[in-house]
């Protein structure tokens, strides 16, 4: 399973119709055949850097993922998304163990 993880830290002064049109442009890509579980919401915790919104979901393999990524229903929201936020990460995996990340990483970038 690949697991894809979007944090949104918004601009303070980011309309509210922008927004809530970024919530709407969201709808057509969360509804793609390839992504399982998709999930988004105001994040309710202040701990480490600053995020207001996140975003969730999971494929069943790399191939899934890059269709999805490939998808032009993703235009919409990013074009919004580059007006209202001030800063954005994501974050790609393949789903494991604490174990098998760790082997993963020794094995791919050696041991320290």
């Amino acid at each position: 399973m690949i697991r894809h993880i979007v944090t949104i830290t918004l601009l303070e002064n980011a309309p509210a119709k922008d927004i809530e049109a970024f919530f709407e442009e969201l709808t057509p890509i969360s509804e793609h055949p390839k992504a399982m579980d998709y999930h988004c919401g105001w994040n309710f915790q202040d701990i480490g850097q600053r995020c207001d919104i996140g975003i969730s979901c999971t494929f069943a393999n790399q191939a899934d993922f890059e269709e999805y990524m490939a998808s032009p229903d993703h235009t919409q929201p990013g074009a919004i998304l580059a007006r209202i936020s001030k800063h954005y990460s994501v974050i790609d995996f393949k789903e494991g163990s604490p174990a098998e990340g760790r082997a993963d990483t020794w094995s791919r970038r050696g041991s320290s």
